[in-house]
């Protein structure tokens, strides 16, 4: 029976040296118990030295890997690709990877034996052919995170969908996203379990209402690039049409049937979501940095929004922790925990704006929300000076 465990093996530079130092685990083992032997060993973490990023003896260190006779993966944290690539084993799980056009590693495709990736990080300013060259291969990605904020999403959801290699992800960490980016990604990744990302509240609440409350500037960027007539929310896309012309009334019905279809889809998606346990939802706005001016000077939602974006939240049994970070009044978590949600655990909400001047009123509606839902753990409230409010009625 094998033990499922792992040796430890620190690349290190000493002295200008470069050497491997095998963690004297299995000989410590083995003199005490005289359990641990190779054959039981099925995994090697390589744990880097941050200075050092090469093997001094890659020949010494494959004889070693044939050693551990039931050896079926490796782990290494980071590392180049040339140095991955002449690691004599066909299964090798990367810890971190950074996904960018100035990279001096190979191209993945070279790298045959890596079969997985715990992190892909995506770099800023890549281009969608250099993302979808990279899963032209058959990876395994746990997670992906764009590291840049203030950009909009670069995976092509769309082009990425028909080879299924995004069926594995399980975490998202993403920067501005559009309705359309939510959809493709909802249908690309069915195994999903945390998703963060960023949208623009004024334009999400413009269109969930059919287009009666003002809009974004972002509202009114048109997806140039595909030539077709749906509002996006962000901008990439400097194609801007504020003129009115006679195809108005026809573009504007059209855009809310495509919206509505998009976001049907992703209602019902998250609504009936069993594996989904945590989403992160924040307000921002590509083109207009100055989000949320619209929909915060308002003293409510409108009940249209408040409806709309509460009803998968109030259904679904999966997702445990929530944060929706810019909503100024507790209006949709009084939607959703009153009608009868009891699978979220966790809340965290955030105030985007520094002037914000009903804290006091807004602690205490969700005290006295939280004063009758008791399966509720926590509820924190933070605001733009970091002062935060943890609000506690767990049995």
């Amino acid at each position: 029976m094998s033990l499922h465990l792992s040796v430890l093996i620190i690349c290190n530079q000493s002295n200008g040296n470069q050497e491997i130092k095998r963690i004297s685990r299995i000989e410590e083992e083995r003199e005490k118990y005289q359990l641990v032997k190779r054959e039981n060993i099925n995994s090697i973490n390589f744990i880097y030295h941050y200075k050092f990023n090469n093997f001094s003896d890659l020949a010494t260190l494959n004889q070693e890997i044939k050693l551990f006779e039931n050896l079926n993966k490796i782990v290494i944290d980071r590392c180049d690709l040339n140095v991955i690539k002449q690691i004599e084993f066909n299964n090798i799980k990367i810890q971190d990877y950074y996904l960018s056009n100035h990279s001096t590693n190979i191209p993945i495709s070279l790298a045959t034996n890596v079969k997985e990736i715990a992190n892909l990080s995506i770099a800023p300013n890549n281009l969608s052919s250099l993302i979808i060259d990279f899963f032209k291969r058959s990876i395994k990605v746990k997670r992906i995170l764009e590291i840049d904020y203030y950009s909009p999403c670069q995976i092509p959801f769309e082009e990425l969908l028909p080879s299924k290699v995004l069926s594995c992800v399980k975490n998202y960490d993403l920067v501005i996203l559009t309705i359309r980016d939510l959809y493709y990604l909802l249908k690309s990744s069915p195994n999903l379990k945390r998703l963060s990302f960023y949208i623009c509240f004024d334009n999400l609440i413009y269109q969930l209402t059919n287009k009666k409350t003002p809009p974004c500037k972002c509202s009114l960027v048109k997806n140039g690039a595909n030539n077709d007539d749906e509002y996006f929310d962000q901008t990439w896309i400097n194609n801007y049409n504020t003129n009115n012309n006679e195809n108005d009334n026809f573009n504007n019905d059209q855009d809310i049937d495509q919206f509505k279809f998009y976001w049907d889809f992703i209602s019902n998606e998250i609504k009936n979501h069993t594996k989904l346990s945590f989403l992160k939802i924040v307000n921002k706005c590509l083109i207009n940095h100055d989000s949320g001016s619209n929909y915060q000077k308002e003293s409510s939602f409108p009940q249209e929004f408040v409806e709309k974006f509460s009803y998968p939240f109030k259904m679904n049994n999966s997702i445990r922790a929530v944060m929706f970070n810019g909503f100024h009044t507790p209006e949709i978590y009084e939607k959703i925990i009153i009608n009868g949600n009891k699978s979220i655990f966790h809340y965290h909400s955030e105030f985007l704006d520094h002037t914000f001047q009903k804290k006091i009123e807004y602690k205490e509606s969700i005290e006295k929300l939280l004063s009758k839902n008791h399966h509720i753990k926590y509820f924190l409230l933070k605001d733009k000076d970091n002062n935060n409010y943890l609000l506690n009625y767990s049995k």
